[in-house]
């Protein structure tokens, strides 16, 4: 079975892998039609330390061996749910498996030909979906977004910012968008704003060429923006967020990052700001994100690039010089 290393040094290479094994009574076989690149791979891509396989997580396929399995059958449509809840626990039996204390994954990423997965944490795919827009359904590329817009309790009119338009960037702005908000998008990679243009941003600014307060002041009337969605995982933008948001405003955080000095009375008390963080999405939220794709989300235009497995050093490679959105490895 074929499947990408991270070599390191921002090299890869496509080589052969045992084939997996069906551990668990309740295990799926998936052949894989599609995986999604995603920014937090970056950080294996360019280590000096070579990767045992790859970090891939968003996924989708084809059931080919449903193992014991009573919820799928062979030939079913499926995508994975990256954060694999223990299945027995209060979270998970309510769909909520980021919240579970021995939620657990394994070892070999999605970038290969076929992928083992539990039952418990696969979403059944309807044929209209497409597998490369079921990634997004059910990885990182909709449901960061949309459980995102969910904390955010976005309304129509909303001014929201988002700080960085990578894919998670766009996903937001695609969603934000989609939900009436008034769109600000932040980055210092002009392909990329031209990007969240496309995806709905009323407003496109290059932080590096333009004063991002003095913008902000201008589109907003003064009032800066009711909601600041850092997706860039930088302390610099975070920080930036605080400077951008008015009074009684939501900053969400949504790129990992390290420690960040604040002020509880500058940054929060005393302009009744509301910071908060939010991680990936829940099993349970699957269906409404169905609902929004089928009611015209248009979720797709976050994808730029399809290439074969066998070309993963150049969808890497263009990913990771920032020449693209969302992309897609096929084997």
């Amino acid at each position: 079975m074929l499947g990408v290393q991270l070599l390191g040094n921002e090299k890869v290479t496509v080589k052969e892998y045992p084939e997996p094994i069906l551990t668990y009574k309740n295990d799926l076989l998936i052949q894989v039609k599609a995986s999604g690149l995603c920014g937090s791979e970056m950080h294996g891509y360019r280590s000096p330390t070579p990767h045992t396989s790859n970090g891939g997580h968003e996924v989708a396929g084809e059931v080919i061996d449903a193992g014991r399995s009573t919820k799928f059958e062979v030939g079913d449509r499926v995508g994975v749910h990256a954060v694999w809840g223990c299945g027995d626990c209060r979270w998970c039996g309510v769909g909520k498996y980021t919240y579970c204390n021995n939620r657990t994954g394994r070892d070999l990423g999605t970038h290969v030909e076929r992928f083992a997965a539990p039952d418990h944490v696969c979403l059944k795919l309807p044929e209209d979906i497409p597998f490369d827009v079921g990634v997004l359904l059910t990885g990182d590329g909709c449901g960061v977004p949309y459980h995102v817009s969910q904390r955010l309790n976005t309304k129509g009119g909303d001014f929201v910012c988002v700080l960085g338009a990578g894919p998670v960037g766009l996903g937001n702005t695609i969603v934000q968008s989609f939900l009436g908000a008034e769109v600000i998008a932040i980055d210092i990679n002009d392909y990329r704003l031209s990007l969240a243009k496309a995806a709905g941003a009323a407003h496109t600014i290059n932080s590096k060429d333009t004063d991002p307060l003095a913008a902000i002041t201008e589109i907003t009337h003064g009032m800066l923006v009711d909601k600041c969605i850092e997706a860039a995982g930088r302390p610099e933008t975070l920080k930036l967020a605080f400077t951008l948001v008015g009074v009684a405003g939501i900053i969400m955080c949504v790129g990992e990052q390290g420690d960040l000095p604040i002020s509880p009375s500058r940054d929060l008390i005393r302009k009744d700001i509301t910071l908060m963080g939010s991680w990936f999405y829940h099993y349970s939220e699957y269906p409404a994100m169905l609902d929004l794709y089928r009611r015209g989300l248009p979720i797709g235009r976050m994808i730029t690039d399809h290439f074969p497995l066998v070309e993963a050093q150049t969808a890497f490679s263009k990913f990771a010089n920032g020449q693209a959105g969302k992309v897609m490895l096929e084997p």
